[in-house]
């Protein structure tokens, strides 16, 4: 029964187990680390969650087609079998699924899951920017998109750098200032 419920999680992505609960797998997306330039494979955890549900009609399909049974022969056979895990859960006994991980009990009603460390299929990849001289590639510069080129082009051309000419403006705007404080102590003063 183990094999069974471990091929139907693995094909349909959950599982219930009544007065359990439910394995379902999620799938943690790929991710890129900047920082140690590294590209991390996408992959499916496996979580367990304490609500009661009953398995749903497709499960007992599987179920007995898998047996080589009925549909009502398979679901006394999987009831007996939830009763019997639950039993053994209640004695305090660890059950172990292959593959997918280990359930203890914690309480009458909840129930805790340990998943098992599966072995990542596809290694974390390194990601080194690869830069070749005297190659042509685009380059986006703002919302532009330049060849290298043009842009070696641009950035080699001397800057002609103009005089700031921020102080007539500030010297000027003293003198306003100035001839205005003189006028108010000379005439309203």
């Amino acid at each position: 029964m183990y094999n069974i419920i471990q091929k139907f999680l693995a094909l349909h992505h959950y599982v219930d187990l009544p007065g359990i609960g439910s394995f379902t797998v999620e799938k943690n997306p790929a991710s890129i680390d900047f920082t140690s330039r590294n590209i991390n494979a996408s992959e499916n955890i496996i979580v367990f969650s304490n609500n009661d549900q009953q398995p749903e009609k497709s499960f007992y399909d599987f179920l007995s087609a898998e047996l080589h049974t009925d549909q009502a022969h398979a679901a006394h056979i999987f009831t007996t079998f939830t009763e019997k895990l639950k039993y053994e859960l209640n004695n305090n006994k660890p059950v172990y699924f292959k593959g997918i991980g280990s359930i203890t009990q914690q309480t009458p009603s909840v129930f805790s899951f340990e998943a098992e460390a599966t072995p990542g299929y596809f290694p974390e990849l390194t990601a080194e920017r690869v830069i070749r001289k005297n190659t042509i590639h685009t380059v986006k510069v703002g919302e532009d998109e330049k060849t290298s080129d043009e842009m070696h082009a641009v950035l080699a051309q001397p800057q002609i750098r103009k005089k700031e000419k921020w102080w007539v403006a500030a010297t000027i705007l003293g003198f306003i200032g100035i001839a205005a404080i003189a006028i108010y102590y000379l005439f309203y003063a």
